[in-house]
């Protein structure tokens, strides 16, 4: 297993953020990935409009997963309408 970094945007509002947050823990659970550390770095202005949004909610993770399996996370966290960007680098 690999050790991975995952940040990404959120939707604001303080219901779709927990919704969306369990959606993302759903999706790594799924593909067996083991959550190391969780940070939330808040709401900030992103600068420049995505999809419609001035704001964003910051999160970040680190886990460690096979990787065979990333690209199969990437996609899902793109069908996610919640989620506005999402990065996932080797770390």
């Amino acid at each position: 297993m690999r050790t991975y970094e995952i940040t990404t945007l959120l939707r604001e509002g303080q219901n779709i953020v927990d919704e969306t947050k369990a959606a993302i823990k759903e999706i790594l659970k799924k593909h067996s990935v083991e959550i190391t550390l969780e940070e939330d770095w808040g709401q900030k202005k992103l600068w420049h409009e995505k999809s419609g949004q001035n704001y964003a909610f910051f999160t970040f993770l680190k886990c460690k997963a096979e990787p065979t399996v990333v690209k199969e996370i990437e996609r899902e966290f793109k069908l996610n309408q919640n989620i506005l960007q999402a990065l996932v680098i080797k770390a």
